[in-house]
C-alpha cells in the first residue's frame, strides 16, 4: 500500500484543480465537494453508526436500494448511508421515498487522510461494497476500525482480475478484509478467492441488480397497442442501442406480415433516427415520442418513451434484449423473465453473464447473431405452443428466486453487526 498511498500524496495538491473541472462539466456537484475530502461541516443531517452500502453509479445502486428494501422489510431500524461517485446515482437515491431513511453523500476519494476523516465521522457498524467497486484505502481502513466489511453481488471482469494480480499484495490485503464476500457466480467467487478473499467467508449470492416491482401497465397504451397488433405475434425489441436496429427491422422484414414489431431504444432521443432507418428500409413507423399511436397494419411502432417497459412486456409474445449485438455487455433479462417471456440475445452478455447462463440452461435464452437469425429464432419458439408454455414457467421461476437474493444478503449483512 505504501507506493499506491505515495502517489495520492503526490496528487494531493492537483485535487481541487481536478475536482472543479469535472464539477465544470457536469460530473461532480459542486456545492458538495468537501464530501469527496472526507469534510461535512455543510452537513447536519448525518447519521451516526450507520450501515453503510457503497455503490457506484446507478446500476450498482440499484442493487443497494434493492439491500436497503430487504434491511427495512426484515425489521431493521438503523440508519443507512448510501455512498456513491456520480451524480445521476446521487439523484437516484434523493428520490427514494422518506420512511426508506437512507442518507446520501458522494464517497471520500481513496487518500488515507480523507478516509479517515469519513470513518471518524461516519462511525459505520458495517462497510457493504457492491459489485466491483474495490477501494484498497475505503475497504483496508474500514476492516482496521473494526467496522465488518462485506462484498456483496460481487464480481470482477477477467481484465480487472489480471490487474489486482499484478498488485498481489494490495489485493491480497483488499480482498483479505471481507468477513462476508456474496459472488454473482461460482466463477466469481473462485476468482475472488485467488485474489485473497477467505475461502470460508465466500458463497454465492447472485446479483442483486433485479429490476424494481412492477408498475401496473397503462392500459391505454396496452389496448393500443393489442388493435395494432391486431392478433399479429408481436416481437419487442427492448434497449436497443446504435448498430442493433438494422437487424431488428431486417427480422421485421423476414417475419412477414404476421408480426407487429415495436422497437424500444434504450435511449429514447434516438426514435427520430430509428424512423429514419425505417424510412430507409420502406417502412412507415409512428413514434410514441410525437403521440402518434400505431397505425392498424404498420410493421413497426417506436417505443421511444421512458418508463413503460412494463406495458411493453404486457404485449410482447418474445423480446430480443439489445445492448448484447454490440460488445455493450447486455441488459439485466431478470425483468422480462419475471413476465413469463422468450428472450433473444446476442453473444455481448458480460455484464450479466451469470443471469444469462442460467435461463439459457432453462432454455428461456436463446442466442441470435443477426436479423435472419432473430427472425428465425422468434418464429421457431412462438411456432411451439409446449415450448412457449416451459420457457414461461422456467423464467418466472427463476425471477422468483432472484427476488429471494436481496433478502438472503440482508439477513448474512446484519448477522455480522448484531452485537456492535
Amino acid at each position: 500500500m505504501r507506493g499506491y498511498n505515495l502517489l495520492w500524496h503526490l496528487v494531493r495538491p492537483v485535487l481541487p484543480m481536478m475536482l472543479a473541472r469535472r464539477a465544470a462539466a457536469g460530473k461532480e456537484d459542486a456545492g458538495r465537494l468537501a464530501e469527496r475530502y472526507g469534510r461535512y461541516d455543510h452537513r447536519d443531517d448525518l447519521p451516526d453508526r450507520p450501515v453503510w452500502i457503497h455503490a457506484v453509479s446507478v446500476g450498482e445502486t440499484v442493487a443497494g436500494v434493492a439491500l436497503a428494501e430487504a434491511m427495512r422489510a426484515s425489521g431493521e431500524t438503523a440508519p443507512i448511508l448510501m455512498t456513491t461517485n456520480t451524480m445521476a446515482a446521487a439523484a437516484r437515491v434523493a428520490a427514494l421515498p422518506p420512511d426508506l431513511d437512507v442518507t446520501h453523500l458522494f464517497q471520500p476519494l481513496d487518500h488515507p487522510g480523507m478516509v479517515a476523516a469519513f470513518l471518524r465521522r461516519l462511525r459505520p457498524r458495517i462497510g457493504i461494497f457492491l459489485e466491483s467497486d474495490f477501494w484498497p484505502n475505503l475497504i483496508t481502513a474500514t476492516a482496521a476500525t473494526d467496522v465488518p466489511v462485506a462484498f456483496v453481488s460481487a464480481q470482477l471482469s477477467g481484465k480487472a482480475a489480471v490487474r489486482w494480480q499484478r498488485s498481489r499484495r494490495t489485493a491480497q490485503a483488499m480482498f483479505g478484509a471481507a468477513q462476508l464476500v456474496l459472488a454473482v457466480d461460482r466463477l466469481q467467487a473462485d476468482r475472488l478467492i485467488g485474489l485473497g478473499a477467505p475461502a470460508n467467508a465466500v458463497d454465492v449470492g447472485g446479483s442483486l441488480k433485479l429490476p424494481a416491482a412492477a408498475t401496473r401497465p397503462d392500459r391505454k397504451l396496452v389496448s393500443m397497442l393489442r388493435r395494432a397488433a391486431d392478433g399479429r405475434r408481436v416481437l419487442l425489441a427492448a434497449s436497443t442501442h446504435p448498430g442493433e436496429d438494422e437487424a431488428v427491422i431486417a427480422a421485421s422484414q423476414a417475419l412477414g406480415s404476421g408480426w407487429f414489431t415495436i422497437i424500444a431504444p434504450r435511449h429514447p432521443e434516438r426514435g427520430a433516427q430509428i424512423a429514419g432507418l425505417c424510412g430507409a428500409a420502406g417502412i412507415a413507423a409512428a413514434q410514441r415520442s410525437a403521440g402518434a399511436d400505431a397505425p392498424a397494419g404498420d410493421a413497426i411502432y417506436i417505443a421511444d418513451t421512458l418508463g413503460e417497459m412494463d406495458s411493453l412486456f404486457t404485449v410482447a409474445d418474445i423480446v430480443f434484449l439489445g445492448g448484447s449485438l454490440k460488445p455493450l455487455g447486455g441488459h439485466n433479462p431478470v425483468e422480462p423473465a419475471a413476465c413469463g417471456l422468450p428472450i433473444l440475445t446476442g453473444p455481448h452478455v458480460f455484464k450479466n453473464r451469470a443471469e444469462y447462463s442460467a435461463l439459457s440452461e432453462a432454455g428461456v435464452v436463446s442466442e441470435i447473431a443477426d436479423g435472419d437469425s432473430l427472425a428465425g429464432t422468434a418464429r421457431a419458439i412462438c411456432g411451439d405452443a409446449d415450448r412457449l408454455a416451459a420457457i414461461a414457467t422456467a423464467a418466472r421461476a427463476h425471477a422468483a428466486k432472484a427476488g429471494k437474493r436481496p433478502a438472503k444478503a440482508a439477513k448474512l449483512c446484519l448477522a455480522l453487526v448484531q452485537d456492535r
